[in-house]
């Protein structure tokens, strides 16, 4: 929790009226600055259940460690401090294929919530349905769709956690990402969830919408780490690096556009990010590898195969303004929103 008072008691609400009741709320209180605390003591005086925790002020990977080391159950939520549950039965609905199904991670739907208006996210459905194994599942799930990159909207085992000795970095963004990329690499049992199971906020006060100059490095330092979480686990190198290539790819794009607007559409802006991309050691051998027609993406998506290939052979012929040109174009006419997994935000 960091500056929430909007919003934490509708947060905390949608968790106490559960109808599933055996339950414990571990807060981790990251350097609020408003009446966020007060409000917790309040709760905690009410519910013994609910504990409110200094935590390292570090940003969410180290908040979550903190409350994945306190935490008793068998099963770990993670909601952040602007969100909601939508149903009182949600706990009750993971437990319900969680436990027959003996799954480490319980994948639910979502909707997300832009201006007081609810949005329908993409469903899981669309992955769901391929097999865990493939690159396909890898691909949507991560990335195109991009549900399991969050841990929101998820019910993890504990001891699967535990046993694999997963936990968050200390990146200033994108460490959930990091997080299920692990889980999936030591072979995560995953189960879905039709139901909608988590409201997300959009709130530009978050973490998630702020501008970062260090963007860039952080995305190289999670392939870096990703790299030696495969290694770690002895894990075949060549089957999990669509997981490196498509990270890079999407990243690429990501910091571009985000440097497009952070800079009032400055072309230079974006031409500036994409030469840092290119011009790494592990971003110019990700997109070479992507460029090379030989080499066969495992992807049913032919729209994503075409932008892969054909955004990759310029990076890799360095035509760095005349991409930046496509990305301008492409945020112009709002296609990267329609990709997005809610479409249009209006």
């Amino acid at each position: 929790m960091y500056n929430a008072e909007k919003y934490i008691k509708k947060t905390l609400n949608s968790i106490i009226e559960q109808s599933y009741q055996n339950w414990e709320i571990i807060i981790i209180e990251n350097g609020s600055e408003d009446k966020s605390p007060d409000i917790i003591r309040e709760y905690e005086k009410k519910y013994p259940e609910i504990r409110m925790i200094k935590g390292p002020g570090k940003g969410p990977g180290p908040a979550r460690n903190r409350g994945l080391k306190l935490a008793k159950g068998d099963y770990i939520v993670f909601v952040d401090a602007d969100d909601y549950l939508p149903d009182t039965e949600i706990f009750r609905k993971y437990i319900s294929i969680a436990e027959p199904t003996g799954a480490d991670i319980v994948v639910s739907n979502y909707v997300r919530l832009w201006e007081d208006k609810i949005l329908p996210a993409s469903k899981h459905e669309a992955f769901a349905l391929c097999s865990p194994s493939s690159e396909e599942f890898r691909f949507r799930g991560f990335f195109s769709i991009g549900t399991l990159s969050y841990v929101w909207c998820k019910f993890y085992r504990s001891e699967f956690l535990k046993k694999q000795q997963i936990s968050f970095s200390e990146n200033s963004y994108a460490e959930d990402k990091l997080f299920n990329m692990q889980c999936y690499i030591c072979d995560a049992k995953f189960a879905f969830l039709e139901d909608v199971g988590y409201v997300y906020r959009k709130n530009d006060a978050s973490v998630s919408w702020q501008y970062r100059s260090d963007s860039t490095e952080n995305w190289f330092k999670i392939a870096y780490e990703l790299k030696g979480w495969i290694e770690k686990k002895q894990k075949e190198p060549e089957k999990y690096a669509s997981l490196i290539r498509y990270l890079i790819f999407f990243a690429s794009f990501f910091d571009a556009k985000m440097e497009y607007m952070q800079h009032k559409n400055s072309l230079r802006a974006v031409r500036k990010t994409l030469k840092k991309y290119g011009t790494n050691p592990v971003g110019k051998r990700v997109f070479h590898e992507l460029a090379d027609r030989k080499r066969h993406l495992y992807i049913n998506q032919r729209m994503w195969e075409i932008m892969i290939r054909t955004f990759s052979f310029g990076m890799k012929q360095q035509w760095y303004i005349l991409l930046a040109v496509g990305i301008k174009m492409l945020i112009t006419q709002r296609v990267d929103e329609r990709l997005s997994d809610t479409g249009v935000r209006e």
